[in-house]
């Protein structure tokens, strides 16, 4: 079986876009050499859970990806916007790949999920 966030890691490296395991089912992504931080440069986290992508911003602001929608894609749009560290996903990247914001307790599922996996 294939490990989704060493494939979607090795697709975005092509492009000079860094992903690291914060932990076992979050991994950041971002251009930062080292450490993330806000204000070094754009960045955000995804994860796979429930054979579904979820992207995150630091804010926490939390989005299902449809599956119609190809993750790379999205995460190469997200990082082609601004210098620092979303704290939303802009409408017009949302929109264009069907993005949804999840309410706070979608969010707290999603996360409860995570806690479960690790």
């Amino acid at each position: 079986m294939s490990d989704p966030y060493a494939d979607l890691a090795a697709v975005l490296a092509s492009d000079g876009i860094r992903c690291r395991l914060q932990a076992p089912d979050q991994l950041v992504v971002s251009r930062q050499v080292g450490s993330v931080w806000p204000d070094r440069g754009n960045s955000f986290w995804v994860t796979h859970v429930g054979g579904r992508w979820y992207l995150f911003t630091w804010s926490p602001v939390g989005y299902r990806v449809p599956d119609s929608a190809d993750i790379a894609d999205v995460c190469r749009a997200c990082m082609a916007f601004g210098d620092s560290a979303m704290y939303r996903v802009p409408s017009e990247i949302a929109e264009s790949f069907g993005l949804i914001e999840l309410s706070e307790e979608e969010a707290d599922v999603v996360g409860n999920e995570l806690g479960d996996s690790q």
